[in-house]
């Protein structure tokens, strides 16, 4: 429950003449919760990107591979998960809890179609789990809402997960405001987690094919913008990047830990990194 009262009492209707960034994804991770909308863009993506659902399961991998090395190897035992999607397999709560048993999960989304589901699946007080229906572009709000307020404590160390999220930001500057406003306001110790989809802008046969699937995705999503790999390294600002840093989440392991998978040409469409607020 986020401030205002009952999450419930003011869900959006659910729009199911536009496609929905949620379900699409919930579709290309093998999940059945869409609309004839939501399919037909998840058909058009994959004349262009087949790989693309394969592409989704290596964000699901990596992110349950930064929420395990947090949870077990870095003592975080508190997680805000911004723009959590549908609920899948392998979410931030069961691969944390598995790590570290007594490990609290936000989860927040402004989503209709994920707020109606989150407050089913992905809220329960007894087992340290919450959802907070809520906007993350805007950190304050965020941040002062009473569900997160009441489950976690900002004072001490939380793990930052914004997946798949700050590229639905099209300006620059206003992505990097956003990290700052949550980064800022946790203490030192904390984590930030990223996936964030990338164009090379340089010509390249990598540069045109990722042209191609972004523009097709503009069509429903008009602020949907990849970046290059500078630009998302500027979201890191100020923060220490953990294991090989910013990278291709096929190729992205921990020091010390083993590769996630041999690397699929569309992997290369999508970044990652986890850095450390010293």
């Amino acid at each position: 429950m986020g401030e205002g009262g009952d999450v419930r009492s003011r869900t959006p209707e659910v729009d199911t003449n536009r496609p929905s960034g949620a379900r699409v994804y919930d579709l290309f991770l093998g999940g059945k919760n869409s609309f004839e909308v939501d399919r037909q863009l998840y058909r058009q993506i994959l004349t262009i990107a087949p790989e693309t659902p394969e592409l989704a399961q290596e964000n699901r991998r990596w992110l349950a591979k930064v929420v395990d090395l947090m949870a077990r190897d870095r003592g975080i035992d508190q997680f805000l998960d911004l723009g959590s999607g549908l609920p899948t397999s392998e979410n931030t709560h069961e691969v944390a809890q598995k790590a570290a048993p007594d490990v609290t999960v936000v989860y927040v989304d402004d989503d209709p179609t994920v707020i109606s589901h989150g407050q089913a699946l992905l809220a329960d007080e007894w087992q340290r789990i919450y959802f907070a229906a809520a906007d993350l572009t805007d950190p304050a709000a965020v941040l002062a809402d009473r569900t997160v307020t009441g489950a976690l404590d900002l004072n001490r160390p939380v793990g930052l997960l914004q997946c798949l999220v700050l590229h639905c930001i099209a300006d620059l500057a206003q992505a990097r405001e956003v990290v700052a406003g949550y980064v800022d306001a946790l203490p030192a110790g904390s984590y930030l987690a990223v996936t964030h989809a990338t164009n090379p802008r340089d010509g390249s046969r990598l540069a045109e094919f990722a042209t191609s699937v972004e523009d097709k995705v503009r069509t429903a999503f008009p602020s949907m913008t990849f970046r290059t790999a500078d630009e998302i390294a500027s979201l890191f600002t100020g923060l220490e990047l953990v294991g090989p840093g910013l990278a291709a989440v096929g190729d992205w392991w921990p020091v010390n830990g083993s590769r996630l998978t041999t690397p699929s040409g569309a992997s290369r469409l999508l970044l990652g990194g986890l850095a450390r607020k010293p």
